[in-house]
């Protein structure tokens, strides 16, 4: 292990992933950097980060989200952490020189190109926004192989199957022992509704998780099981193996989020 500090973009770092990242790096000071920040419009909260982290560059998704950032940064702030914008500033921070690890977690189809120029730059890429690889699948797994880049699931269930996962699954499951990989999911906030009261659901339900506290969108997702396809698409692509040996299990307890067999 190298002494030196890693330096950490964060795309997404106003989100809960992004959040707990920086927690991650302030605890550890001598071990890691939080060398640039993105936002989408979050321009208040992304504030707040820059003038206690520091970063070298801060992304903001569009002009008037990076005017409204830099008009509430104090002057001697300002001059530290150049401010960007837009899906270049983003693919410019996940590729940079100095970057040694990326958190991609940008919720959804906006998340995609900035993690795929970091997987092109040879980056540590740990992958929190499953809908990337989901999207591009192959020319995901193709780029992050030519140009020797490191993924890591960030993702609870996909980041446990990875550290039970033997040495060389990547030539194929079943020649490493591996028969059975499952993934549980809670059933979400409408498991036991009736199905004639569906249609009478609220958006505040559906975002009313039993378990977990998350951002609006994956707790609708969640709350359709939509989730839990996307989850085993990513898993397919991983692990290099296909749904067939991929197995669901509601497990409304959520105290095992998933399992190697």
């Amino acid at each position: 292990m190298t002494d030196q500090i890693r330096n950490v973009s964060i795309l997404g770092a106003t989100g809960t992933i992004g959040l707990n990242t920086l927690d991650v790096i302030e605890r550890h000071p001598d071990r890691f950097r939080a060398f640039a920040l993105s936002a989408n419009d979050n321009f208040e909260r992304m504030a707040e980060l820059v003038i206690r982290h520091r970063p070298q560059y801060a992304v903001m998704a569009c002009e008037t989200a990076a005017q409204r950032l830099a008009d509430r940064l104090p002057v001697d702030v300002v001059s530290d952490t150049e401010i960007l914008t837009g899906v270049r500033g983003l693919e410019e921070i996940a590729a940079h020189a100095a970057v040694d690890a990326v958190m991609a977690g940008i919720v959804g189809a906006a998340g995609l190109m900035p993690t795929l120029a970091a997987a092109r730059a040879g980056k540590r890429v740990m992958l929190a926004n499953k809908e990337a690889l989901v999207m591009s699948g192959r020319l995901f797994m193709d780029i992050v192989r030519e140009n020797g880049a490191e993924l890591l699931p960030i993702d609870s269930e996909h980041n446990a199957i990875f550290q039970c996962m033997p040495a060389g699954y990547e030539e194929g499951l079943v020649s490493q022992g591996v028969e059975k990989i499952l993934l549980t999911a809670s059933g979400g906030p409408f498991r036991c509704m009736k199905e004639e009261a569906l249609a009478k659901v609220t958006p505040e339900q559906a975002c009313a998780h039993p378990n977990w506290v998350m951002g609006r969108k994956i707790s609708v997702d969640s709350a359709s099981m939509m989730n839990k396809g996307l989850e085993v698409i990513e898993a397919c692509w991983l692990f290099n193996t296909s749904s067939d040996v991929i197995q669901v299990v509601v497990h409304p307890q959520s105290i095992i989020h998933s399992m190697v067999s």
